[in-house]
């Protein structure tokens, strides 16, 4: 054995480095683990290989991280179990990455070989733990590993740098099955890659997404907040008209009422536009809708532009109830669009899109907003009018892009133009794969023909779509998010923040909200739904919880202000990454094309009544509960985990056609034809044929 060597000095930032490094891995494969052990419905086999591989990193890091903070005086016992450790655990971790690519290319290429077959996992145990075994006791039994390697590592133990046959152990403890994954994974995947032809997002099928989701979905967000901010500015005005008119000025009670009038005007139209949706996608279709609908924010943003120099508040008003209108439309038809346009690998992606949209929207109604902008006595008009320019540019622009394939196919029976549009939408001309899909699915409910309201209400085969419909939106908007932005300014101020700082810190919340959605939309492919939401609404129960006793305590500690702002922003978080674009994405997953328009008047009706609900009763609620405001909000965010736990299934990466068979076994309705139940409402003449 070599001489021991002197004790490893370590500069202190390379050491901070590799420790936050290893914190960080064990962090990740932890959550890995615990997300395995949490959610049953995520424990597929390649998940399970995925949570070998997080054990063997998480082993990895540990021992690292203990190897960095121990200065070692040479080939002492817990240098050699730490090297052996070290050795064990990145030996594994390079064969079961390997083995998941393996997996995946054995699935996906030889379908034969793969999943079904319970060998190929013992096969991938015995040679992911055995051979890294195998290396490890060898070398610890000849005395080659557990000598300091701060030459070529920031402090822990490996092989001896000095002997003479160091290049093999230093090949075979690591760097030979490192090389190996290295060129196995390439090839494995250029071979996935050759095999599959997965949907890509093509220049048209994102010109249309953001389009139709810039046009439309940024100014419900946009009209959410754009009336904060002025409101001072808004109700002087209010005030100096009316005294222009009768030469006195309104009453306090008068003036309240006509604020939250205007203020309420909003979500009253969002559910005029919802009661609309229906009738409007099935005659015009859904980009016709879209285009249709901008006369609904250029003609109010034209009204409110001009009501300073018109000396008339009522037009504001009705600009409002108008803009309403506009936003309760395109939060029910972008997301039925981008829904119908997209391939399913990319649908859970593209319909987050809408909600980017309106975070965006939020956020350029704050930042706009600011007193030194457009929130000033000359500027507010203006601030208020802007709104009428997404829709022009959408107007001008949308007419360029393709209207859904399943409209055009099931509904206008245009097989021509459907082709037309999925070839344009894809990229590639084979859309013979993708028509035939259409096609099952409008079999599979052709017996129901127009499903109304009424009828999709009664009808026992929807029935636990419908309940999962008013949950979830009756969760997303009762559980307080739109309370966070009507009345940001006054609970920023009652968390203690300086009046002249409050804009600003709303600002920032509106950033974390956009930055939170991108990262939805990103991961709703890799998580799921039903992770998502599951996700989200617990922050959100657990920032509510903590909230109402940051308020209640704020007066006795001093810095529980901080602690309010920064549940604030977490339940911001939150709500960005499930509850507020989630549900609008399942009601075009889960039902089929003749009812998904019903399916959006009512999840539209209960969105915005209990918009308009929450915008009208919260300041009530701030009155009489104080502090403890937000434990009703805490409680429906729980009753809503709940009921997504028990009963919302995962949706990711499934045609519409197996999504409805899942809810066909749930409804306890025949799974082979799950439309025979519907065949009471036609003639015997038309359920024969």
């Amino acid at each position: 054995m070599s001489p021991p060597a002197p004790p490893t000095e370590l500069v202190p930032s390379e050491r901070a480095v590799v420790l936050l490094s290893c914190a960080l891995s064990a962090l990740g494969s932890g959550l890995l683990v615990a997300t395995h052990a949490l959610w049953p419905d995520l424990r597929s086999r390649a998940r399970r290989l995925l949570l070998f591989l997080s054990l063997a990193d998480l082993l990895s890091a540990v021992s690292y991280f203990y190897g960095v903070l121990q200065d070692f005086e040479g080939p002492s016992w817990d240098c050699v179990l730490q090297g052996a450790l070290s050795t064990f655990a990145n030996t594994s971790s390079f064969f079961w990455t390997v083995a998941i690519a393996l997996y995946l290319y054995l699935s996906i290429v030889r379908t034969s070989r793969g999943p079904g077959d319970g060998r190929l996992l013992w096969a991938f145990h015995v040679v992911s733990w055995g051979v890294p075994l195998v290396i490890t006791v060898a070398a610890v039994a000849l005395k080659k590993i557990g000598y300091d390697a701060s030459d070529v590592s920031v402090g822990w133990c490996w092989v001896d740098l000095e002997a003479e046959d160091r290049v093999l152990w230093l090949l075979l403890t690591g760097k030979a099955w490192e090389l190996l994954a290295y060129v196995t994974l390439p090839v494995l995947y250029l071979l996935i890659r050759k095999h599959i032809r997965r949907a890509r997002l093509t220049p048209v099928l994102a010109l249309a997404t953001l389009i139709a989701a810039f046009g439309s979905s940024f100014q419900y967000g946009y009209n959410v907040a754009v009336i904060n901010s002025p409101a001072k500015l808004m109700k002087a005005f209010y005030n100096e008209t009316y005294y222009d008119r009768i030469s006195e000025y309104i009453s306090e009670f008068s003036l309240t009422l006509l604020w939250s009038v205007s203020v309420s005007m909003f979500p009253f139209g969002g559910f005029l536009g919802s009661l609309m949706v229906g009738p409007l996608v099935n005659k015009l279709g859904r980009k016709g809708t879209l285009l249709f609908n901008n006369i609904f924010s250029i003609v109010p943003a034209i009204l409110m532009g001009c009501s300073e120099v018109a000396r008339s508040f009522e037009m504001i008003i009705v600009a409002r109830l108008l803009v309403g209108i506009c936003a309760g439309l395109s939060s029910n038809v972008v997301p039925m669009y981008l829904g119908e346009l997209a391939p399913k690998n990319l649908r859970g992606a593209l319909g987050v899109v809408p909600q980017l949209f309106i975070t965006v929207g939020i956020l350029a109604a704050q930042i706009l907003g600011l007193r030194s902008l457009l929130a000033n006595e000359e500027g507010w008009p203006t601030l208020l009018g802007v709104t009428g320019v997404p829709a022009a540019l959408q107007l001008l622009l949308l007419p360029f892009f393709p209207e859904s394939p399943r409209y055009l196919l099931i509904q206008k029976r245009d097989e021509a133009a459907a082709k037309t549009a999925l070839r344009g939408l894809r990229g590639w001309d084979d859309v013979d794969a993708e028509t035939q899909e259409i096609r099952e699915e409008d079999k599979a409910e052709k017996a129901a023909g127009f499903i109304s309201v009424l009828k999709l209400l009664r009808r026992r085969s929807l029935r636990w779509q419908v309940i999962s419909v008013v949950v979830l939106m009756g969760g997303q908007q009762l559980s307080g998010v739109n309370a966070i932005y009507y009345y940001a300014d006054q609970i920023y101020l009652s968390a203690g923040v300086r009046a002249q700082d409050v804009q600003y810190v709303t600002a920032g919340t509106g950033a974390v909200n956009v930055l939170m959605t991108v990262c939805a939309v990103f991961v709703v492919e890799l998580l799921g739904r039903r992770v998502l939401l599951l996700l989200g609404f617990s922050i959100c129960f657990t920032a509510c919880c903590v909230l109402t006793a940051a308020l209640a305590l704020q007066d006795t500690i001093s810095w529980m202000p901080y602690v309010s702002i920064a549940c604030i922003i977490s339940y911001v978080i939150g709500h960005a990454l499930g509850p507020s674009p989630i549900p609008a994405l399942l009601i075009t997953e889960i039902f089929l094309q003749s009812s998904r328009p019903a399916a959006y008047m009512v999840g539209g009706s209960v969105h915005w009544l209990s918009n308009f609900t929450v915008g009208l009763i919260f300041p009530f609620i701030q009155v009489g509960l104080g502090a403890y405001s937000f434990i009703v909000f805490a409680v429906i965010c729980l009753l809503t985990t709940i009921y997504t736990f028990l009963v919302v299934p995962e949706t990711k990466s499934k045609t519409f056609i197996e999504i409805n068979q899942i809810f066909t076994k749930m409804n306890k309705v025949s799974e082979v034809h799950p439309e025979k139940e519907e065949l009471k409402d036609f003639p015997p003449s038309t359920a024969g044929q």
